[in-house]
């Protein structure tokens, strides 16, 4: 009697196992199931873009905070004087500028009077030309004319290079020389004094706070990580031959091994159109690997799901998770779910 006990136990164990491996066997291409996904939770790194030390910490670890609120005040006094100095640069090449504009509307208006005076001169010679002809002015005269003119040639040209280098002048301290220069610094100070004050990029909870007031920061330094709880997503690998079944906006039930007895629902966002080559080199030369078994080992899809009815805050980032498409069939539907409950339950064990 105790033999035909052992006998049909081991019948049923025997054939509930070949039901089991035909399950999965076609679930890979009805629904596929999974055991390899897990939960990522976006994480920011907060890193200071100034080095300073800590005057204020607002914040705690798993604190929650909202978008724009203060997370770390770093002393910014260097950076109010370094904002200051360039804003006084800034006033000095202005004045500059408004200087050689004034000094070039002097050279304008001397360049201006030279060219008449020459001009006088020219017409001068012209009239003692007729004069000196009919001997009404003397040799003497005529002369000192002709030396004048050139005395006033050489004047117009002085003032032409005396503009000529204003110019030159106002390029160098216009907006595209020491003007614009000293702009541009005053924006970098105003940008690195707003740079003391670190504010949260995003809605999310404070994890890895790692300062206490008065601690010195450099630039660079990861300070907090800052966890984005409203867009965590699961990452699941499925066999390749489920691929047609992988479509966005697929249902799939989720069991997290952290939250055994309960079965969440998600939905497919899309899947990796390539993964990691091995047997590629970077130049391009394919490398062949040999595979004398019978069996191979089968390719996985990288599948990303949301989750439609669970809150993230309850799991961390890296909890293992099972995932299973629903099926649009009644049938595998009902097994589908039967599954996931009875492997929610498993996880109160394993």
């Amino acid at each position: 009697m105790m033999n035909k006990a052992y006998q049909w136990a081991l019948y049923l164990v025997l054939g509930l196992s070949a039901v089991f491996a035909v399950f999965l066997v076609v679930s890979d291409n009805v629904a596929p199931f999974t055991t390899q996904a897990q939960l990522h939770i976006p994480t920011s790194r907060i890193a200071a873009e100034v080095s300073a030390p800590v005057i204020e910490l607002a914040v705690e670890n798993g604190q929650k905070v909202k978008k724009g609120d203060l997370l770390v005040r770093l002393d910014s006094a260097r950076y109010q004087l370094a904002l200051t100095q360039a804003q006084a640069n800034l006033v000095e090449a202005e004045q500059t500028y408004q200087a050689n504009k004034q000094h070039l509307n002097s050279a304008l208006a001397a360049l201006r009077q030279r060219q008449q005076e020459a001009s006088n001169a020219q017409r001068k010679i012209k009239r003692n030309d007729r004069l000196i002809a009919r001997k009404l002015i003397s040799q003497e005269a005529y002369d000192d004319s002709h030396a004048s003119l050139v005395v006033h040639q050489q004047a117009v040209e002085s003032a032409r290079a005396q503009v000529a280098q204003i110019k030159a002048e106002l390029v160098q301290s216009s907006d595209n020389g020491a003007l614009a220069v000293a702009r541009a610094r005053v924006e970098l100070a105003k940008l690195d004094l707003k740079k003391t004050t670190l504010l949260a990029p995003v809605d999310g909870v404070i994890s890895n706070l790692n300062l206490n007031s008065g601690t010195y920061v450099n630039a660079g330094t990861p300070v907090l990580f800052l966890v984005d709880r409203n867009h965590a997503w699961v990452n699941a690998d499925f066999n390749e031959k489920g691929l047609a079944k992988l479509t966005k906006g697929t249902d799939v039930r989720l069991v997290f091994d952290a939250l055994p007895g309960e079965v969440h629902r998600g939905e497919i966002q899309g899947k990796e159109l390539a993964i990691h080559d091995a047997s590629s080199d970077n130049n391009g030369l394919a490398r062949v690997v040999n595979d004398d078994h019978w069996i191979r080992d089968q390719q996985k899809v990288r599948t990303q799901v949301s989750l439609s009815d669970l809150d993230s805050s309850a799991l961390f980032s890296g909890s293992k998770v099972s995932v299973m498409v629903v099926s649009n069939t009644s049938t595998w539907d009902c097994l589908g779910s039967t599954w996931m409950g009875f492997l929610a339950h498993l996880r109160y064990l394993v």
